[in-house]
């Protein structure tokens, strides 16, 4: 009875301690060296809100924003996690390896920001929704089951996998090698100077921009001006569907002789308002055309520039206005 009473007295002395008081709200440029949890909305105007000052710090917004110039400043640190809440503010990281944001929302409500993030800085997105101008992820970046919106994103190494069933919505992807898979995505160009794959996703037509090695397998591309190859590459286009493309469903046309060989097979070219595959290339590249069904094509279901390629046979052409040209289609 005695030890109650006299923990009693202590609450009244001091008061009860509550989850808010059990971590402070942090001090605008404050360095964290150890975990963090955020306990309400937090802005520093025109200063640094959080500085990340070791490895391994994990930062728990709490549902909460955190703004300031930069919200958040990463340098020279590993596996930094930030998750759970918004920041609308631009985040400087520089040379922080292996950082990690999960269920985030970056660049709400200010969409016109510009993330320029330096040197070996890598990063991973799961679950987040990120509104930006122009983003450069540094050596490599990952955007796993995340929802974007911007005009531009590029990193050394680009994933992009998963986009919780909405489109994405960017102008322009880059890198050295870029892997898109299992998306959504409405872009105007896609590029990957070394490597480019897209496998399992749907897309509005754009232009590849690829000069190394170029796979596109089991995509569906739709809706736009065509799927344009304008640069040498080698690789392989496989059982893809381009429908309802306003030109041509696939239009290949590199301007210098492809390092190749390139094989376009297993198609469907339905429904575009020119040819379905067009290949117009002024002199004789490694190119292999066979197993492709064009069907439904306001000019030609597939089209070459005589001897330019070579007809690996079983393509076919259902109902196109004008069949095929150099192509054998049955």
């Amino acid at each position: 009875m005695r030890l109650l009473s006299a923990f009693a007295a202590l609450i009244a002395l001091f008061g009860a301690v509550t989850p808010a008081q059990a971590e402070a709200m942090p001090q605008c440029g404050q360095v964290l060296t150890t975990n963090f949890t955020l306990m309400g909305d937090w802005g520093c105007g025109n200063g640094p809100a959080l500085i990340v000052g070791a490895n391994g710090v994990k930062i728990n917004l709490n549902g909460h924003t955190l703004s300031g110039t930069p919200a958040i400043s990463m340098t020279d640190v590993d596996g930094t996690t930030i998750r759970n809440g918004t920041i609308p503010s631009n985040i400087v990281a520089d040379n922080a390896t292996n950082t990690r944001f999960v269920d985030m929302a970056i660049g709400q409500p200010s969409p016109n920001a510009t993330y320029l993030w330096n040197g070996t800085t890598s990063v991973t997105f799961v679950r987040s929704k990120l509104d930006m101008w122009r983003f450069n992820c540094g050596a490599r970046c990952h955007l796993l089951r995340s929802k974007f919106s911007m005009n531009q994103i590029g990193a050394k190494t680009l994933v992009i996998q998963g986009d919780q069933g909405q489109p994405n919505l960017v102008n322009f992807v880059g890198a050295v090698e870029a892997d898109v898979v299992n998306t959504r995505l409405n872009a105007f160009s896609i590029g990957g100077s070394e490597r480019l794959t897209i496998r399992d996703s749907e897309l509005d037509g754009f232009e590849v921009i690829a000069t190394g090695r170029l796979e596109l397998l089991r995509n569906t591309f739709s809706g736009g001006n065509w799927v344009g190859v304008h640069r040498p590459v080698n690789g392989v286009v496989r059982g893809n569907r381009f429908e309802k493309m306003r030109s041509a469903g696939l239009f290949v046309d590199p301007k210098e002789t492809l390092t190749g060989p390139l094989v376009i097979e297993r198609n469907t070219f339905a429904e575009n308002v020119g040819d379905g595959l067009r290949i117009d290339v002024p002199v004789p590249l490694d190119i292999t055309v066979r197993k492709n069904t064009s069907e439904n094509n306001g000019q030609f279901g597939m089209w070459a520039t005589a001897g330019t390629v070579t007809d690996g046979g079983k393509n076919v052409s259902n109902n196109d206005a004008l069949g095929c040209y150099t192509i054998v289609c049955a």
